[in-house]
């Protein structure tokens, strides 16, 4: 009998562990379910049915715009290299027009000076008609009034320096102030460091006349690489002008006197005096002339004179800032304008 209620008691614990088991699994299989719905319904919030799932995009640079203000600091600094240049000339202006007055126009209408042009006059146009060959009165005292002013004011070997510094500085400036503000452009428009240098080397042109007549690549990254590359290279370029300018307009001016007497003998004084940038001021003998063979009273041809020679060394100045061919600015918005024709579109 006792062995009965014993068979009776195990079924009842084996039941109970089996409830117990059972009771676990549903209470997991619950916990499940609701993790689903947890899932399903936040994965609802971040993807709406029908919705395309956003990636993300890197915006490209617009090189348009990039184009646009390197061009817009090009022409800045084209017109603050300008007035730089001219500010230069004028002190270089004001400096020979002191001479002028304070020695070479007291030399000039100075009582033996006058007798002595006169008495070189008479006896040069007595050779002259004996010998052809020999120069005439007129040539004689443009030639003895050119070395006069060449040595009293401006000074060959003097001026040749002080324009050359004017051109170096001044192509110093415009990329010194290029190098300055396109520094600016990567960070502003994110472009990344390798981008940014092969944009820069990219937009190039070719610039000629530097070594015989040889076409040298001359990139953008070059001109603002410093003075080492593009300073060296754009100075270069700019160099001939010196001379060339000097002989364009001397024969524009000769050409106001008849015969081409001041290109004549302002070719002698420059054989002379070795000055490369004298050829620049040959035209100066026939104004000289002119204003000698015409005004007998110091009072009144001194003035003239002093004009003359005023306006003679504007004329050089704006020759040297924008001949057609030759100005300082003008090969600026030469070497601008190249460049700017390069530009990358995309």
């Amino acid at each position: 009998m006792s062995e009965q209620p014993s068979r009776l008691h195990g079924w009842s614990e084996l039941l109970k562990s089996i409830s117990k088991i059972l009771w676990v699994i549903v209470v997991i299989i619950l916990l499940a379910g609701l993790g689903k719905t947890f899932i399903f319904k936040s994965a609802k919030k971040h993807v709406k049915p029908g919705e395309p799932v956003k990636k993300t995009v890197v915006e490209k640079i617009d090189w348009s715009k990039v184009n646009k203000e390197v061009r817009q600091i090009m022409e800045d600094a084209r017109l603050q290299a300008e007035t730089y240049a001219s500010r230069e000339l004028d002190n270089w202006i004001e400096g020979n027009m002191k001479r002028v007055d304070e020695d070479f126009l007291e030399w000039y209408f100075g009582y033996w000076t006058q007798q002595k042009l006169g008495l070189q006059a008479l006896l040069s146009e007595v050779w002259h008609w004996v010998d052809s060959d020999s120069p005439s009165a007129a040539e004689k005292i443009t030639l003895v009034v050119q070395e006069e002013f060449s040595n009293r004011v401006i000074r060959p070997v003097i001026s040749q320096s002080q324009i050359e510094t004017i051109v170096d500085n001044t192509v110093n400036e415009y990329t010194e102030i290029i190098r300055e503000k396109i520094s600016t452009i990567p960070k502003k428009y994110e472009i990344k460091e390798a981008d940014w240098d092969r944009y820069l080397g990219s937009i190039s042109i070719l610039i000629t006349g530097i070594e015989a007549n040889r076409a040298v690549p001359l990139s953008l990254k070059a001109v603002i690489a410093g003075v080492a590359a593009g300073g060296i290279i754009a100075f270069q370029a700019l160099k001939p002008i010196i001379i060339k300018i000097g002989s364009k307009v001397s024969a524009r001016l000769a050409a106001k006197s008849a015969g081409g007497l001041a290109a004549k003998t302002g070719s002698q004084v420059a054989a002379k005096t070795g000055g490369k940038f004298l050829g620049t001021i040959i035209a100066i003998g026939i104004i000289i002339w002119d204003v000698w063979d015409h005004y007998s009273t110091k009072r009144k041809a001194m003035p003239v004179l002093r004009r003359n020679i005023h306006d003679y060394l504007k004329e050089v100045k704006e020759s040297i800032l924008h001949d057609p061919e030759y100005g300082i600015i003008t090969v600026i918005y030469q070497l601008e304008k190249g460049i700017s024709k390069n530009f990358r579109n995309t």
